[in-house]
């Protein structure tokens, strides 16, 4: 029987020099969550503090590939600034459920953004997510309107008022959605 070593381990990996990826069973949830994020720009402190920085999770590919499964903020900002630092990183075996979990929880927290669109965010959960990690992430038994406005903290009018405001942008009145008519 050959011996799995599920020891991780904690090294400082300069990121420009080795290939980091997306993992391929958390690649649904980064989809969502870029599109989804908010656009507005924050301030990342952890770039501004060299002593204390927070280890990336990596899972070990072949070769020097590197996989990231969480925390898709700090490794979109890191990969957009092409440093030259070092960053700590912890290496780490991971199954597919915990792959999964670590990378919707990601999606999950955009519950949570002020701006985020709620109607629309419900809508992509319960067509792109796996079932059994949302209802185990939200703590729920189906995903349904009202257990995700319970979760969200917010009322179900309001959910419902963000649904029909986008319904009303979406089809202007009057106007024909081609404007080809206007060039003859």
């Amino acid at each position: 029987m050959k011996f799995i070593n599920l020891k991780p381990s904690q090294k400082l990996i300069d990121l420009s020099k080795v290939k980091v990826l997306i993992h391929p069973q958390a690649k649904d949830a980064l989809t969502l969550w870029q599109r989804l994020k908010s656009r507005n720009t924050e301030i990342d402190l952890f770039v501004l503090d060299k002593f204390y920085r927070p280890p990336l999770r990596l899972i070990a590919g072949n070769a020097s590939t590197l996989y990231f499964i969480n925390d898709f903020a700090r490794v979109n900002n890191i990969l957009i600034s092409n440093s030259s630092d070092k960053y700590p990183c912890l290496i780490t075996p991971e199954s597919i459920q915990d792959i999964q979990m670590l990378a919707w929880a990601e999606v999950v927290k955009l519950v949570f953004s002020k701006d985020i669109h709620h109607p629309q965010l419900f809508k992509a959960l319960k067509k792109m997510a796996p079932k059994s990690v949302i209802y185990k992430l939200m703590n729920i038994d189906s995903l349904t309107i009202d257990n995700y406005c319970s979760f969200a903290n917010i009322t179900k009018a309001s959910f419902e008022y963000q649904q029909s405001k986008t319904a009303v942008e979406d089809s202007v009145v009057g106007l024909p959605m081609s404007m080809d008519w206007l060039v003859n």
